[in-house]
């Protein structure tokens, strides 16, 4: 495997401009790209218009041409695919702008043309770039160059290629597998070639895959990148109280949650030096700017950080949102990351990113919302503010998951709907063109005719547009107009399929919801949901094997649906694979740890199988969310009985163990979970009751099943329901048994107590059930004691 060189491995600009005089290189460092661009071999030279170009506007065709023939070392080939996909980076996410276009390197091609093609070239797995996306050929000219220097074995062109990757497919409207897996391929041909002392390198490596499988929705794999980026930096963080106040009135300290994080060394310079972002004040009555931190804590008096160890901060931040989507203190727990990264500007693009993220977690409290809105529209702005360098800006790009400048001012405009502005963010869709965000806005103004009004002049306008087709199958719930998208798409538009399985799945038509999202499926498996509601129709129609598929890949997909994975287990259990079954309730259970019927699955699943051990951690865990509700339900006590059978006979379970060494926890089950919370049920004494027999605490057992004729022998029906009076006289009839053949060892006066036992219920019963058998069965057994 080839290690990088300093003099191709044109990544970070401080370790290759300190080591390396290559004058490409120091040019990437100083940001020259348009003079790499118009210097390089493949475009030098470009005095006429290529013919097929100028018809076509393949401009990857042409690139590839002039790969093959020119004469152009690999650093310079490299530079030239570094220098555009910057560029394009600049253009659409960082500014400042650039005024070189791509058609001005090939002797003024038609732009629009070459535009017409990225936007096709760019697609994947039927997933479309949005469209208003300017000087897209800077993109498509990177790919093309780093596709080819990568098939050279050349790691930093892989490395870059999965970068451009990554760029593409944040121009695209969902996740695209196909990128995925190159993606991932990639970066496992990178990291075994970075030498193992660059610690930079790794650093800066694993946490861009990590932010690859983050973004999408891939949170155990990003987090273990996290923490192997972590370990290469050397970067020490964790969170903590510290005493400190949050308001301006507060008298005293309390505990606050903060950051305590060191880098392993740090020459950064001090935040006062740094040009950053403009920053907006709170200037709220009631709340500081940031927590006043007690001047005795550590916290307060943390250095500063490198700038790779704060992107790993804000990347760690990302992940706590991801994991705990539904947790209410999942903001409170961010805040602290953003805040210790804002303590120092040390890089105008990292200091962008807190800024925007403390503007997302402001943006649903009321003392925030207006400094929330004020400083994303700061952000927005400051694209075409010239108040840092082009190196300052994409330094660590691409170790940060910055929005585009459309995706920002489009969550500008849904932040002006939540706080009811609804012209101006209605004002910047139409601007951008989002078209699916204008009808919706509309809707919400409820302006359903002037919505559709809009869809169909569009419509007039690009009768071919699959994605309006699919918006106005939406709005009007027609089929017919999904499969016009479909039709006219040449049959790869997914988005088509998954709106009719959904409109399918709706009306109860099973069998055609799964044709739709298989066809769907096929061009872009990544939609967990689409899955999930695929699974849902098979279970409806009795298709196991489709909705085992279906489930598998929606929990692969995301798999903490706990849903997912309760439905797998229930198709598992009916095709009797009950081993896959208890995982599967076992992942469901640690996901849904309040789901009481996911535990009733789960202890079902373990008794058949002869999982003994998880059974009573089942049942217990039943006990504890149902007993305060439904007391008299909370316990399964045919299932209680065979784990007491399956211990008492000491049978082999499932792992080919003794059954009987789980004693101590069903008797911890019994006494500290069940009877401790639930006393008025016979029959859990008296499974207690035979548990106690069989370890020879007799005394014990004979209590347990007087407590189980206690229990009962008040019932209000037992004058006037048979049923009731024969179970009561059964129970009374085992509590004498159990007298008399415990008795004397319990120490008790065992005949006298069996007597009474039955004179009671004789005499409660005599005036309704004298003439029945049970009755006479029990002056029968008061004789038999009376003549011992």
């Amino acid at each position: 495997m080839p290690t990088f060189s300093l003099r191709t491995m044109a990544d970070h600009w401080s370790f290759i401009a300190g080591k390396s005089e290559e004058p490409l290189v120091v040019k990437i460092h100083d940001g020259q790209y348009v003079q790499i661009l118009k210097e390089s071999p493949i475009f030098a030279n470009v005095t006429s218009v290529d013919a097929n170009l100028a018809q076509t506007g393949d401009i990857v065709e042409f690139v590839s041409n002039q790969f093959r023939t020119v004469d152009a070392t690999d650093v310079e080939l490299l530079a030239t695919g570094i220098a555009a996909l910057n560029i394009f980076i600049q253009v659409n996410w960082t500014g400042p702008l650039v005024d070189l276009e791509p058609q001005h390197l090939l002797a003024d091609v038609d732009a629009d043309l070459i535009q017409k093609f990225c936007l096709s070239y760019l697609s994947a797995d039927s997933e479309e770039v949005y469209h208003l996306a300017p000087r897209l050929g800077f993109l498509a000219i990177a790919l093309a160059i780093f596709r080819a220097l990568s098939d050279k074995d050349s790691a930093p062109a892989a490395w870059w290629y999965a970068r451009a990757l990554f760029t593409q497919q944040k121009l695209l409207d969902e996740g695209a597998n196909s990128l995925l897996e190159v993606m991932e391929s990639l970066y496992k041909r990178v990291l075994p070639a970075i030498p193992q002392d660059n610690t930079d390198l790794l650093t800066r490596c694993h946490l861009e895959l990590g932010l690859v499988h983050h973004w999408y929705g891939m949170d155990k794999e990003a987090l273990e990148e996290f923490q192997v980026s972590q370990q290469s930096s050397g970067f020490n963080w964790n969170v903590t109280g510290a005493m400190g106040r949050r308001t301006k009135h507060q008298q005293f300290d309390v505990s606050q949650l903060v950051i305590v994080a060191e880098s392993k060394s740090s020459n950064e310079q001090a935040s006062e030096d740094k040009i950053q972002p403009e920053t907006l004040a709170l200037n709220d009555d009631t709340l500081l700017e940031r927590i006043a931190i007690n001047a005795d804590e550590k916290a307060s008096q943390q250095g500063n950080l490198q700038v790779i160890d704060q992107c790993l901060l804000l990347a760690f931040c990302l992940n706590v949102k991801n994991t705990n989507p539904d947790h209410g203190m999942t903001a409170e727990q961010m805040v602290p990351f953003v805040s210790r990264v804002l303590d120092n500007p040390n890089n105008w693009m990292v200091y962008t990113m807190a800024l925007l993220l403390r503007s997302r977690l402001e943006s649903n409290k009321s003392r925030t919302v207006e400094r929330s809105v004020l400083q994303l529209q700061a952000l927005v702005d400051q694209i075409k503010v010239e108040d840092s360098t082009v190196q300052e800006r994409l330094a660590y790009f691409y170790q940060i998951l910055i929005p585009s400048k459309w995706e920002m001012e489009r969550e500008l405009a849904k932040r002006f709907i939540s706080l009811g502005v609804m012209r101006s963010a209605l004002e910047i869709f139409e601007r951008l063109q989002m078209w699916e965000d204008v009808i919706s806005t509309h809707q919400m103004l409820e302006q359903p005719e002037k919505a559709k009004k809009i869809l169909l002049t569009l419509l007039e306008e690009q009768p071919k547009s699959p994605k309006l087709w699919c918006i106005l199958g939406d709005i009007e719930q027609n089929p017919e107009h999904w499969h016009k998208a479909w039709e006219i798409s040449g049959r790869p538009f997914a988005r088509a399929m998954r709106s009719l399985g959904a409109y399918h799945y709706r009306r109860e038509e099973y069998s055609d919801a799964i044709a739709s999202y298989e066809n769907a499926m096929k061009l872009n498996p990544l939609f967990e949901n689409s899955w999930f509601v695929m699974g849902c129709a098979a279970i409806q129609i009795s298709e196991w094997d489709v909705g085992i598929k279906a489930f598998s890949r929606s929990v692969a997909l995301d798999d903490e649906n706990a849903e997912a994975w309760n439905n797998l287990a229930s198709i598992y259990i009916r095709q009797e694979k009950k081993g896959d079954a208890f995982y599967a309730l076992k992942q469901a259970t640690k996901l849904k740890f309040e789901n009481w019927k996911m535990w009733q699955n789960l202890l079902w699943v373990c008794i058949d199988i002869g999982e003994y051990a998880e059974s009573i951690l089942a049942m217990q865990r039943i006990v504890d969310i149902r007993w305060e509700k439904v007391r008299d339900e909370a316990v399964d006590t045919e299932v209680l009985s065979l784990i007491i059978d399956g211990v008492t006979k000491n049978v082999r379970d499932v792992h080919d163990k003794d059954a009987g060494r789980l004693a101590r926890h069903v008797q911890n089950l019994l006494e500290n979970v069940i009877l401790s919370r639930i006393t008025n049920s016979p029959d859990l004494w008296r499974i207690c009751s035979k548990f106690y027999i069989w370890q020879g605490e007799y005394e014990k057992a004979l209590d347990a099943s007087v407590k189980a004729y206690r229990s009962i022998m008040h019932d209000p029906q037992l004058e006037t329901n048979k049923e009731v009076f024969e179970r009561v006289a059964e129970i009374a009839m085992d509590t004498v048994d159990m007298y008399e053949n415990f008795g004397e060892q319990a120490k008790v006066d065992w005949k006298y107590q069996a007597r009474t036992v039955l004179k009671g219920l004789i005499g409660k019963s005599k005036s309704s059930w004298e003439d029945t058998e049970t009755y006479d069965k029990l002056k029968e057994r008061l004789d038999e004691l009376r003549n011992q």
